[in-house]
């Protein structure tokens, strides 16, 4: 059992910690689900509702109505990822899979989202990935994954 002390002391230093990770250009995206050659879902994540200017849902996978998205309805927590934008997608065939550990994401609510990009996949299709305005301290919390 830790003291509330040592628990105090750890609490200040994810505080630190995660939400700079949150808040930097390179760990600040989330996906919204993968479309495949035909330009059609394939998935679409059941707990991401894209949401348009107007404030409207996008339902729509055409690219062009996926760029008007600026905000996003999660449903639950979703994982904060470095952003791949239009790039090529890292490799990691010849890793070792590596252990479960905690992982930054971003708590169930509403998200800003500043740009939404298109990173090719190697089998085909492209995932819908957002990237997030910079999210508050308090909105991020640690998944095991």
């Amino acid at each position: 059992m830790q003291s509330p002390r040592q628990l105090l002391a750890l609490a200040a230093l994810a505080a630190l910690t995660f939400p700079a990770a949150a808040q930097t250009d390179a760990n600040s995206c989330i996906l919204a689900g993968r479309l495949n050659d035909q330009q059609a879902w394939a998935p679409r994540f059941a707990g991401v509702q894209l949401l348009g200017a107007d404030g409207k849902a996008v339902s729509s996978a055409s690219k062009d109505a996926l760029a008007g998205v600026r905000q996003a309805r999660l449903a639950q927590p979703a994982l904060l990822a470095r952003c791949d934008g239009n790039g090529a997608m890292a490799r990691a065939d010849d890793e070792p899979a590596q252990t479960k550990a905690k992982v930054p994401a971003v708590s169930a609510g509403l998200v800003e989202v500043e740009s939404v990009a298109f990173p090719k996949l190697r089998t085909g299709g492209e995932l819908v990935e957002l990237k997030l305005r910079p999210v508050a301290a308090e909105r991020v919390v640690l998944l095991t994954r």
